[in-house]
């Protein structure tokens, strides 16, 4: 028994002494936090934003009001550069509950030119008769930067 447990331990003395650098080799990359590199600043807000979102179909298209919210009223606000518009369409038979959270299926980008001496005005393209779209925005600042969300708007088409 003593001879075989040595005869054992001379066949696998490499295994033995390799045993343990490996485990804390993997020990030691498992705790590892990867690359470092320089901390990124943080982004600044962009603080302008649309209040009181209003819409209506306008044959073909939809009609998005509002006005303009910021440290400086909209007179300043030439840093936006134009507004993301998020929108969900549902059917008029199968519409989501005026408290549910709505699904948001995709977005249309405008330029600078939806910013009005009244505030905000925007025209969306939208074809679905018999449909009742959703609708949110958001400004863009400077770099793409989004601003936060204006209220959530629906717009019935029969």
């Amino acid at each position: 028994m003593l001879r075989s447990s040595i005869e054992l331990l001379r066949r696998h003395t490499r295994l033995i002494l390799l045993l343990p650098p490996l485990l804390i080799g993997l020990l030691l990359a498992l705790t590892m936090c990867g690359k470092k590199g320089p901390p990124l600043l943080p982004q600044e807000d962009f603080p302008y934003k649309i209040v009181g979102l209003t819409g209506g179909w306008g044959g073909g298209w939809i009609l998005l009001k509002g006005e303009i919210d910021g440290p400086s009223g909209a007179g300043e606000a030439k840093d936006i550069m134009g507004c993301r518009v998020y929108y969900g369409q549902y059917p008029l038979e199968n519409p989501p509950c005026d408290s549910c959270p709505i699904k948001y299926h995709g977005y249309h980008e405008f330029g600078s030119e939806v910013i009005t001496e009244g505030g905000f005005l925007c025209r969306v393209p939208e074809n679905g008769d018999g449909q009742i779209y959703f609708y949110k925005v958001h400004l863009i600042g400077p770099e793409g930067v989004l601003g936060p969300s204006s209220n959530r708007t629906k717009v019935t088409v029969r």
